[in-house]
């Protein structure tokens, strides 16, 4: 069965006061000393009986990673010479002088080691040594398939970090608002005075009132507080994988100096558009899209696909009872781009006449190629990758997996990148012909596919064949960069009615979750950095194996009178779903999504303009609606963070602290550490 929850204003991620001061301590970095890393250790590929942590040192000398009661695993570093500085980062460190406080040039060298010869479903402590510098975390098992209760997954897209996030305010387009209530002015409000305001799409709007550092830093806080089982991020993780200061933003806010969540939580990622580019080295010139894309490989090696050339690229992660398959959405063949359309041939307004095979109009495969680059994947009907996704559906189906697909060009979206090449408003990023998967994905039993790229947060729900059983498609694209809306007619001018392209459409936080405002402070509601949370629950009733709760999640900033920024609270937003998955892992439906689905050929209709009522009192104090679900507990919130500084955010990561250490001063010296983690 599927249902669709609308939870309440659910502000009850945070824990009592134990459990407060247990994530205060796990907020406090294992060890200052970690000048001899360049990128502290991280987490892949989980197993039930092992786990590959990779980091990264700026001197080519061999690390060691403990476990108690095993002998040290003496690492062999791996110079990555394409990560080195170019001179154009040099001289940006020069015109800012502010980056000799953020960065430092210096080689990259990659050190790997698989931990093997674990115990399924189970933690342990581990020591990573380089220099003198030493990092102390946990890692956790996967659980067999046979043997788990309960699995939480975060997803998220489009963090795009790079060194201007920590300065950049970035446009907050407006969208719905609760009837009675209006946004403060763009010209001469205290918001824009505080935050700033810019002309875009026809009008002057607003700046969201934390920067793209700040979103991204406290979101992540969130998702560590949360403690989930996997992380996945769905493309554009950095603003240009070809540029090094980008990554090394990302990595400080996952295993650095910000947060420090994925040396205790695997990390499962995707190729973005921005990952085979190069940004201010050399944007989507052939070089630089090689480069992107050569970075990407040598910080993520996920479980290999079968083509050596694809390395990377495209992935499967069994954990327990969930597979998680990853494709690659960045080049599709064969080639297209907008000008391969006559103005007067080229679509216009809601018309729709196929969804295309290329999502990248700024380069060709040819010249991909013909600049010695060897390693794309199309994903179209026939190609290698396409091949693989079938058989890794088909084998997953039999063996009764929930699957999860994960890629970036979302097919179905009301954004800005929901149009497909030959309409006359198209990027010439749309990802409209990753619906070529819609049908396979359908005929297997996806219970979910999770994207990003348009920057917005919307599902969509899509019935293929119209028989009742469909696929919930997300766009999670609101981790820290972009917050863009649902796109407008003539243009997308703020002044114009909805486009409405996407008739798939079921929710967005555009338009289905209205800013209520007090005077110039907002209260509730409206569209902010956020992800995606996932839980997997065992269920014990006969003929159901399981229970999956899709809730989307924001990070809502809390203001004082004077717009001064407090911190953020966790809340969700009123369009949680729950999955009912039967013994061979597919959803059963009892009934059909109560949404109206059109055929996927015919054009789409308007998106009904939703009404502009908040669903409880912005005042109320949390209350679960008594189903139980992730967003419903009672427990009460923690006091938010503390303002971050210009420089440098509070460190919001969970690795192992004063807590976690005192636990196993009391366990003793034993190598393993049996998993009874409550969720909270």
């Amino acid at each position: 069965m599927v249902t669709v929850r609308q939870s309440r204003l659910a502000r009850a991620c945070a824990l009592g006061a134990a459990a407060a001061l247990a994530v205060s301590a796990l907020a406090v970095p294992a060890s200052a000393a970690t000048d001899d890393f360049r990128v502290q250790p991280y987490l892949q590929n989980p197993t039930p009986g092992s786990m590959l942590v990779t980091w990264f040192s700026w001197e080519e000398e061999p690390g060691e990673l403990l476990l108690p009661g095993r002998e040290a695993v003496t690492s062999t570093p791996q110079l990555q010479e394409h990560l080195d500085w170019t001179d154009n980062n040099r001289q940006q460190a020069v015109d800012n002088p502010e980056w000799g406080e953020w960065f430092r040039e210096g080689r990259s060298y990659r050190h790997q080691v698989l931990v093997e010869d674990l115990e399924a479903g189970t933690e342990y402590e581990y020591t990573v040594r380089q220099g003198d510098s030493e990092v102390r975390s946990t890692l956790t098992t996967a659980p067999t398939r046979e043997d788990w209760d309960h699995i939480r997954f975060t997803a998220m897209s489009d963090s795009e970090t790079e060194p201007a996030g920590r300065v950049t305010h970035r446009e907050w387009v407006p969208g719905a608002v609760a009837e009675g209530g209006e946004r403060p002015s763009a010209t001469d409000s205290r918001w824009a005075q505080t935050f700033g305001a810019e002309d875009r799409q026809g009008e002057r709007i607003l700046r969201y009132a934390l920067t793209e550092d700040e979103g991204f830093a406290y979101n992540m806080g969130i998702v560590a507080e949360r403690d989930p089982d996997l992380m996945l991020f769905a493309g554009d993780l950095v603003q240009g994988g070809g540029f090094q200061p980008a990554w090394d933003e990302w990595f400080r806010h996952l295993s650095g100096d910000v947060g420090q969540t994925a040396q205790s939580r695997p990390v499962v990622t995707a190729l973005g558009n921005w990952e085979p580019y190069g940004a201010s080295d050399g944007g989507y010139t052939i070089p630089a899209v090689i480069d992107g894309r050569a970075s990407y490989r040598s910080y993520f090696t996920p479980p290999a696909n079968g083509t050596p050339e694809h390395q990377s690229n495209y992935h499967r992660l069994d954990y327990g009872p969930l597979t998680v398959l990853t494709l690659d959405s960045t080049k599709g063949l064969p080639d297209d781009h907008r000008d391969n359309y006559p103005e007067e041939e080229r679509l216009t307004g809601q018309e729709f006449t196929g969804p295309g095979t290329d999502t990248q109009s700024s380069y060709t495969s040819t010249a991909y190629e013909a600049g010695g680059g060897t390693d794309l994947s199309p994903y179209n009907p026939g190609e290698v990758q396409w091949d693989w996704a079938q058989e890794q559906l088909a084998d997953a189906r039999e063996r009764g997996q929930v699957v999860v697909i994960q890629f970036h060009h979302a097919p179905y979206s009301s954004g800005e990148h929901g149009l497909p090449m030959n309409h006359e408003e198209s990027s010439g990023q749309g990802g409209t012909p990753m619906r070529v998967y819609s049908e396979m994905f359908e005929e297997y039993g996806v219970a979910a596919v999770i994207s990003g790229h348009s920057e917005m947060f919307e599902r969509s729900w899509v019935d293929v064949d119209g028989d009742g059983q469909g696929i919930h498609y997300y766009d999670v694209g609101v981790a820290g960069d972009g917050l863009r809306g649902e796109r407008h007619e003539n243009g997308n001018l703020l002044s114009e009615p909805l486009l409405g392209y996407n008739p798939y459409r079921v929710w967005s936080a555009d338009q289905s979750e209205p800013e209520v405002w007090d005077g110039e402070r907002l209260v509730d509601g409206g569209k902010h950095y956020g992800h995606l949370e996932v839980n997997l629950e065992r269920s014990a009733e006969p003929g159901v194996a399981a229970t999956m709760t899709l809730t989307p999640v924001y990070s809502f900033p809390l203001l004082d009178e004077d717009l001064s920024v407090l911190g953020t609270e966790r809340r969700t937003y009123d369009d949680e779903v729950v999955l009912t998955l039967g013994e061979d892992g597919t959803v059963v439906t009892d009934e059909p999504e109560p949404e109206p689905t059109p055929d996927p050929t015919e054009e789409p209709t308007p998106t009904p303009t939703p009404t502009p009522e908040p669903s409880v009192s912005p005042t109320a104090p949390p209350e679960g609606d008594g189903t139980g679900g992730a967003g419903d507990e009672e427990t009460p919130r923690p006091s938010p963070s503390a303002a971050p500084g210009p420089g440098r955010l509070p460190s919001t990561g969970a690795p192992v602290g004063v807590a976690v250490l005192a636990a196993l001063a009391l366990l003793g010296s034993g190598l393993a550490l049996r998993r009874y983690r409550a969720k909270a």
